[in-house]
């Protein structure tokens, strides 16, 4: 098992920054890192799309085991092969003085979880980091509208 956190203060409210979090479609618009994404936002739906992994591109299936609005949004990895391999992000979101505090933590875990790690592992850490440059990034571009 492994895992990784990335946290960041956004310079956003945080219901922008939520609001940008669960509109999944877009995604496209501005993420490095899942660009593409797609699914309904409800407790036990399933998200869809493809990842940028440094130079790989994989697909995707996940399902929703937390949805709070403003405050937490995360998916696991479903089917036959969350057997082998299996992945929980988490996305949670606080208030804080006008701004978001983002943390995203990822957790790894099952037999082939180190094969994950040698082969993804940096492209995991680095998009996950990209990402939340990224949702920054657009947050404040949704203030300034």
């Amino acid at each position: 098992m492994w895992e990784f956190t990335h946290e960041q203060t956004i310079d956003a409210p945080v219901e922008v920054v939520f609001r940008l979090m669960t509109d999944l479609p877009s995604y496209r618009n501005w993420n490095p890192f899942l660009v593409t994404c797609s699914g309904p936002v409800e407790i036990g739906g399933v998200v869809s799309g493809k990842s940028v992994l440094g130079k790989a591109r994989t697909s995707y299936r996940h399902k929703i085991f937390e949805y709070v609005p403003n405050s937490s949004l995360c998916w696991h990895d479903f089917g036959l092969l969350s057997l082998l391999v299996y992945s929980r992000r988490s996305r949670y979101v606080e208030a804080r003085e006008g701004k978001t505090h983002y943390k995203c933590h990822l957790r790894v875990s099952r037999p082939l979880s180190g094969l994950v790690n040698l082969m993804y592992g940096e492209g995991l850490r680095n998009g996950i980091r990209a990402e939340a440059e990224a949702l920054n990034r657009e947050a404040i571009k949704a203030l300034q509208k």
